[in-house]
């Protein structure tokens, strides 16, 4: 029996991050999960894909020539999505229109913004794309009660009904003032939040939990504040408190905030969430796939 797309992808996650627990991060999904997959795949193939010993992942002989064949196999995969992708749209049955709520608050960053579908309105021009700028809670509500076909969110929604497919990531980074004492760090480690006057994070369906998780993980507390989502109480929490705000790294916050500084955190540091295209279950399957792999292209 030949082993499906999900778990060549994953096995080929996990020899990349050189573990279970890493790959689980970029997938969002347990550690568990993606070693269960790995484990019935070495089954499927009666072969054992990595080293028995050794904290690091590392392939076996055999396991390199199948990693080396199921990454072209996932590359071939995607480039059988672009190319079929404006067929797949025109010709599924009510392609005329298709509605895309994407993640967004007006003041802590956007999943996607419009430009991210410059290149599929150029491509497919016969399609009427409504795109609208929600929460993420409203974003799955909406797409729940049948308001838009698909939905962009960060992070993998665990609904029942629901089918995700991951079409990039999400940064995040540190908003501060320019007077700030981490403004001209480059780049911010998680521990450089200890103590730190940190916004509480907003949209608690996804980046509330998922921040505070990391944070008690690492054995990192900042004091945590609780903020109305108005410009003006950011701008005072900014500048006069010295507070910080985590917000996604969508290049619109200069106009937002004047002098401020969105100050990025190294790799590595878990502050990079994987960005999800959500469809109903009983929608046609191939028009999703189409969707999910113009976002994944070139903008």
């Amino acid at each position: 029996m030949s082993p499906s797309i999900e778990q060549l992808d994953r096995f080929v996650r996990s020899a990349r991050a050189g573990s279970y627990s890493a790959a689980a991060q970029e997938l969002y999904v347990t550690p568990q999960t993606v070693s269960k997959s790995v484990h019935d795949m070495e089954h499927k193939l009666n072969i054992v894909l990595f080293e028995p010993t050794g904290r690091r992942l590392r392939p076996t002989a055999r396991g390199a020539q199948v990693l080396h064949r199921a990454s072209e196999v996932l590359e071939g995969v995607d480039d059988i999505r672009r190319i079929c992708g404006d067929d797949a749209l025109s010709g599924a049955a009510g392609a005329s229109r298709l509605r895309v709520a994407v993640a967004s608050s007006p003041l802590r960053g956007s999943v996607l913004l419009e430009r991210d579908f410059r290149g599929f309105r150029r491509r497919c021009p016969h399609v009427a794309l409504d795109v609208s700028f929600l929460s993420s809670c409203s974003c799955l509500s909406e797409l729940e009660s049948g308001a838009v076909d698909a939905a962009v969110v960060a992070g993998r929604p665990g609904a029942e009904g629901l089918v995700s497919e991951r079409v990039g990531s999400v940064e995040l980074c540190l908003l501060v003032s320019r007077g700030h004492a981490l403004a001209s760090r480059k780049a911010l480690a998680l521990a450089d939040l200890e103590g730190a006057l940190l916004a509480e994070p907003y949209d608690s369906r996804w980046l509330k939990a998922t921040v505070l998780e990391l944070l008690s993980r690492h054995g990192v507390r900042p004091r945590m504040a609780s903020l109305e989502m108005s410009a003006t109480r950011h701008r005072s929490f900014l500048h006069e408190e010295e507070g910080t705000v985590l917000v996604v790294s969508d290049a619109r916050h200069p106009e937002q905030f004047p002098d401020v500084e969105a100050v990025p955190f190294s790799k590595g540091e878990g502050m990079e969430l994987p960005a999800y295209l959500v469809w109903r279950r009983e929608a046609d399957a191939a028009r999703m796939a189409a969707l999910a792999g113009f976002l994944r292209g070139p903008k």
